[in-house]
Formats: C-alpha cells, sequence, structure tokens
C-alpha cells in the first residue's frame, strides 16, 4: 500500500508535465500523432489513479488471487474492478498501436502504395 500511495503522489505531477509538454512543445508534430500521445497520456494518467487510489490490488502469491482493497471494490465488486483493470491494459494497446501506425505514416513518402 505505501508503494502505491508514493507512486501515485510521484507519478501525478510527472503526468502533468508530460501534458505541458505535449501541449507547449509539440506545436509542429503532425495532429494525429500529437492526438494518438495525448490519448495515451491520458488513459496512463487515469489508469494511475484507478491503480494506486482506487482499486489498490496486489496479487497473493505464490497463488494466482489478485486481492483488492481500495475504495472502489466494496461499491462495484471484485469482479467488476479486475474487469476494469484488464480493460485498462487492453485499450493501452490500442492506443499505442495507434500511435506507430500514425508515425510510420509520417516516415513513409506520399506517393508510397504502402501508405495507409
Amino acid at each position: 500500500y505505501r508503494y502505491q500511495l508514493v507512486y501515485g503522489s510521484i507519478i501525478l505531477p510527472v503526468h502533468l508535465i508530460a501534458f505541458w509538454l505535449l501541449a507547449a512543445h509539440t506545436p509542429k508534430w503532425a495532429r494525429a500523432v500529437r492526438v494518438g500521445y495525448l490519448l495515451n497520456q491520458l488513459l496512463m494518467l487515469v489508469h494511475d489513479v484507478w491503480t494506486c487510489f482506487l482499486f489498490r490490488g496486489f496479487a497473493l502469491l505464490p497463488y494466482p488471487i489478485a486481492f483488492c482493497r481500495g475504495p472502489a471494490c466494496a461499491p462495484l465488486g471484485g469482479y467488476n474492478c479486475m474487469t476494469l483493470e484488464v480493460v485498462f491494459m487492453i485499450h493501452s494497446m490500442f492506443i499505442f498501436m495507434f500511435m506507430l501506425l500514425m508515425l510510420n505514416q509520417q516516415m513513409m513518402p506520399s506517393f508510397s502504395r504502402y501508405k495507409l
């Protein structure tokens, strides 16, 4: 619990700095790339708030058990909280793949037949 609290307290200002850098220092980037990075940072911020402050799950090793002790666990239920955790993980991959595609499109010549 102490690690999650310390990590959550440190990572929130880091996300704010990332938002500021995206807003102030990337105006010449392609719009789709900026949107991809912004969505990625937003999803990571929401996931960190969920994991560190609301969900507060931990694994009971060596058993395959995930235990939830956060304030969101009682009203939502353990299964729903784990489902939300998985949704965060899956959606981060979709946004990352979108960013890779947009970066690829920026590097491809406009006359290329491989441009999507």
